[in-house]
């Protein structure tokens, strides 16, 4: 039985999940880099462009990771439980998987942006920008499916300063490339989108050689699809698919909402916004993330004790650093806004007025992701589904439809908090009802 796995106490906990936090942020950061590099080389209506891109590169990072993070807790388990066979077979079926959406986006890519785009609600001047950008992203996109795959399985094998060498690589080439195509080369808004499949390209490069040509635990062998595994990874990843897709229709939403009620502006505002948001919400993603092969390896091995201490170190390190953020936030706003804008008066007055109230955000949401990886890390993607797709879809959708209508703007900006309030009853309510029944297994849940 490996130590590492079922040796639970802070320093080991951060072993795990410290690179994991390290890699979320940086993803993030890289992610805003195209937005800073974009409104400050190309102006409001490029940010805005890219906004109107979100729901289909969540499209298709979602469906990858719901494979990839389906997949990973289920060879998790397998692991645990020592069944290496298992693990093996399991593992190649993803990879048949993962190659087909390669191609599939492709198809996608070379034939359907233009559609794709127009039905986002692209207008305007934002036409061109969106094509473009979101044409590369779909050629690309098995750089993604290569970066995430090494970010996950690099950390299942217990290599988490290579998984996180990795994310820091592919993260200054991303900064270093958008400044050199978008600046150097003035390639515009096709600078920023070929500077991130290049960062994901070179992330995702130190895992297919890694697996390949070195002695893994988990090996890629010559099997058929186990179309079952398949079926199981899906509906146990599917609340990171869910959760994806569901930023996505939630951008979507709010970029029509806000284009009928102050135009372009509100969409490069809650652009803004959302950059900001993804950067603080990476470090609990990364906590959720992190803890996954753990949860998953300790309950293969029935140690359920060893769950318990990981979701109490979790609980309070996510509550700590959701106090920090929102006290920071708020007090370096400005600071932050000017990443993004810094000519424009009228969008910075708006951006700064809506993240008063958005920013009560950071204080619930890393609860809600917490519950939604832990249901995941247990292999009971239902709950963890239902959990993402109220907070995400559910709740936000039908507060953004009828609170701007009933208090104007600020109900744009109050829906997400509201919403992520909303969702933690539910969170709790799954917590509960998981420790009662047991975690389907043969045992259950102390206090």
């Amino acid at each position: 039985m490996n130590k590492d796995f079922t040796k639970i106490d802070l320093k080991n906990y951060l072993k795990f999940v410290f690179p994991t936090i390290i890699s979320m942020v940086f993803i993030s950061i890289y992610t805003m880099t195209d937005g800073i590099f974009v409104s400050n080389r190309l102006g409001s209506t490029a940010l805005a462009a890219l906004n109107i891109t979100i729901p289909a590169f969540n499209f298709i990072f979602g469906s990858i990771f719901m494979v990839v993070i389906g997949a990973s807790a289920i060879i998790g388990i397998n692991l645990g439980a020592e069944d290496i066979e298992k693990a093996n077979k399991n593992f190649s079926s993803m990879i048949y998987v993962l190659v087909f959406i390669c191609f599939f986006y492709l198809f996608i890519g070379i034939f359907f942006t233009d559609q794709i785009v127009n039905l986002l609600g692209a207008k305007g001047d934002m036409i061109p920008y969106a094509k473009d950008y979101l044409f590369i992203l779909f050629i690309g996109s098995f750089c993604f499916v290569a970066k995430l795959f090494t970010e996950v399985f690099l950390r299942i094998e217990g290599k988490f300063n290579l998984s996180l060498a990795a994310t820091i690589a592919g993260g200054l080439v991303n900064i270093l490339f958008d400044y050199i195509f978008i600046y150097s080369l003035d390639m515009g808004i096709k600078g920023a989108a070929f500077g991130t499949i290049l960062g994901a390209f070179i992330n995702g490069l130190v895992g297919i050689i890694y697996f390949a040509f070195k002695s893994s635990k988990i090996r890629f062998i010559l099997t058929k699809i186990d179309f079952g595994f398949i079926r199981e990874a899906l509906v146990n990843g599917s609340s990171e698919m869910v959760s994806s897709i569901s930023a996505g229709i939630t951008t979507f939403i709010f970029n029509i909402v806000l284009l009928n009620l102050v135009g372009e502006l509100g969409v490069s505002s809650i652009s803004i916004i959302l950059y900001i948001n993804f950067l603080l919400s990476s470090i609990f993603i990364g906590i959720a993330t992190g803890i996954q092969p753990l949860i998953s390896y300790n309950f293969g091995a029935n140690l359920i004790e060893n769950i318990n201490k990981l979701l109490k170190i979790s609980i309070i390190i996510i509550g700590t650093i959701s106090v920090v953020s929102f006290i920071l936030c708020n007090i370096f706003k400005y600071q932050l806004i000017s990443l993004f804008e810094t000519k424009n008066a009228e969008l910075i007055k708006m951006t700064s007025e809506a993240f008063k109230i958005f920013s009560f955000t950071f204080f619930i949401n890393g609860f809600n992701i917490l519950g939604s990886g832990f249901s995941t890390a247990l292999n009971n993607g239902k709950y963890s589904a239902i959990i993402s797709f109220s907070r995400s879809i559910i709740f936000k959708i039908v507060l953004v439809l009828t609170l701007p209508y009933l208090i104007g703007l600020n109900g744009v900006w109050l829906a997400i908090p509201l919403s992520e309030c909303l969702c933690l009853c539910l969170t709790v309510y799954f917590y509960k009802k998981i420790r009662k029944l047991g975690m389907q297994s043969n045992c259950s849940i102390e206090e």
